[in-house]
């Protein structure tokens, strides 16, 4: 399961969720400030076209404090025998291009410390990675008892799947706002199930689904995909058979331009005017 960009997002959202993986740091935020402490951003390492998932930069310290150091965050949800050297790569390489930083951590998030992300390596490495270097391992988060809001949601993409739905219910108890970072990686998980029965298996009542961003994405998906059936009846009628690539990429079009495609084609006489006006819309 590819659940990186859920985790990037989920951080992007709440980027203080690190808090909770780095018990040093502070309990509360500094005076005066209102915001979180942190704010996310992804970053690209030039040159070597290294991509860490995401950097934390605290608020009030654009290069890190001793209690508010700059947050290298990595993802590694499979096994990668180079990931180790990488790991270090990464940082002496953003340690090379942001200049300002002075106090860094590095916080990886596995989903069990069983994965395979190489070994060995020089003393300097290894010496890096078991001190400077937070492994964070899901598997062993999810089973401890009593677990804090936030950690529980970062454990979602590796729960078995008969505990997601309480969890889950559990989690929206206590932060009904979490239905938006939730409803993404239960989607990705239970690709049997559609939005609506997912909605259904957590509970959730039809007043609240309703006025949900998740609902409205459904219904403006119900719509589109409506809008391309009609669109792609009539032009079979008005331009024959259409070639597979053509069709898929009517299928793909947002709403707006197959509405705008339903008007355009009642002036359609042969199949070159559907290809000129898919021209004309990526022009």
């Amino acid at each position: 399961m590819k659940s990186d960009h859920w985790f990037h997002d989920l951080f992007r959202v709440m980027p203080d969720l690190v808090r909770h993986l780095l018990p040093e740091l502070p309990a509360g935020l500094q005076a005066n400030t209102t915001a979180s402490a942190y704010r996310f951003q992804p970053v690209v390492l030039k040159q070597q076209a290294h991509s860490p998932d995401g950097v934390l930069w605290p608020q009030q310290h654009p290069g890190g404090s001793q209690a508010w150091p700059v947050v290298l965050l990595e993802v590694q949800m499979q096994a990668d025998p180079r990931f180790q050297r990488r790991l270090g790569a990464e940082t002496f390489r953003l340690l090379q291009q942001h200049e300002q930083i002075e106090h860094l951590k590095v916080v990886v998030l596995l989903p069990h410390r069983r994965l395979a992300l190489g070994g060995g390596g020089p003393r300097l490495l290894r010496r890096f990675l078991r001190h400077d270097v937070s492994w964070v391992d899901l598997s062993a988060l999810a089973r401890q008892a009593d677990l804090d809001p936030a950690l529980a949601l970062l454990t979602l993409p590796v729960r078995p799947e008969n505990d997601l739905g309480p969890c889950c219910q559990n989690l929206l108890q206590q932060r009904p706002e979490w239905i938006e970072l939730i409803l993404p990686i239960l989607c990705e998980r239970l690709t049997g199930l559609s939005r609506a029965q997912i909605m259904t298996l957590l509970g959730i009542s039809k007043d609240v689904w309703r006025h949900s961003r998740a609902f409205q994405e459904t219904l403006e998906e119900g719509r589109r995909e409506e809008a391309s059936g009609l669109a792609l009846r009539q032009l079979q009628r008005r331009c024959g058979i259409l070639a597979p690539a053509t069709t898929a990429h009517i299928e793909a079009l947002a709403l707006s331009q197959l509405e705008e495609l339903a008007m355009a084609l009642l002036d359609f006489e042969s199949p070159q005017d559907l290809t000129d006006w898919l021209q004309r819309l990526e022009g």
